[in-house]
């Protein structure tokens, strides 16, 4: 039985939007990272134009695809993340570091810093980033938020990157401390404007259907 979804302290001011927009979102987001017309391949650090370029590529091909098109790529990756994102009605809106949560060992971190809201997973990757010594903070998190960085101002003003929030308790946090949200995709993004003090964030909200 799905237990009663916590409310957001924004949700009056959220907006609704097509499910299909979501499914745009983590697609594009994934051609961005490693995808090229559905092959998988490296993509080295870019400069913020080689970004913009990129990102301009993925949505290019990614909103020509069908939603039949959306959901067997998304199904190809996780067949839950199809399943949840049906499950859900879809909203943007704003939600705060404390009120979400990251995936469980979200980009490899330990679990510890991941039990609970995306702030307090936040404020122990800054303290580890400034400690180059600290043992627990792995090299992907080390290399990848200060890239993330680098393209801030496009992130945070692009739908098609904000992160994707399920209701809490769904997924990989389901054994982990319950928040309103969990992030399903955008975590590495979501930690790095965590990191740099937002402590509010443009996203993509699920509630489930009534």
């Amino acid at each position: 039985m799905i237990s009663k979804p916590l409310i957001f302290n924004e949700q009056k001011k959220f907006k609704k939007v097509e499910r299909i927009e979501v499914k745009r979102c983590f697609v594009i987001s994934q051609y961005i990272r490693h995808y090229d017309k559905g092959k998988k391949r490296y993509i080295p650090e870019l400069s913020p134009e080689e970004f913009q370029k990129r990102l301009n590529q993925a949505k290019k091909i990614v909103l020509d695809f069908s939603e039949t098109e959306l959901d067997e790529l998304i199904a190809g990756e996780y067949k839950k993340r199809l399943k949840a994102y049906n499950a859900c009605d879809w909203y943007r809106g704003n939600v705060f570091s404390d009120e979400v949560g990251v995936w469980k060992k979200a980009g490899g971190l330990p679990l510890q810093w991941t039990e609970g809201s995306l702030k307090e997973t936040a404020e122990k990757v800054k303290s580890a980033l400034q400690d180059s010594s600290h043992p627990e903070l792995i090299m992907r998190a080390k290399r990848a938020i200060p890239r993330i960085k680098k393209h801030f101002d496009i992130i945070e003003n692009e739908p098609y990157l904000y992160p994707i929030i399920l209701p809490g308790g769904t997924m990989e946090r389901k054994e982990l401390q319950r928040m309103k949200g969990d992030i399903d995709d955008g975590n590495m993004r979501s930690i790095a404007m965590a990191v740099s003090g937002k402590m509010k964030l443009n996203a993509y909200i699920g509630v489930y259907k009534k």
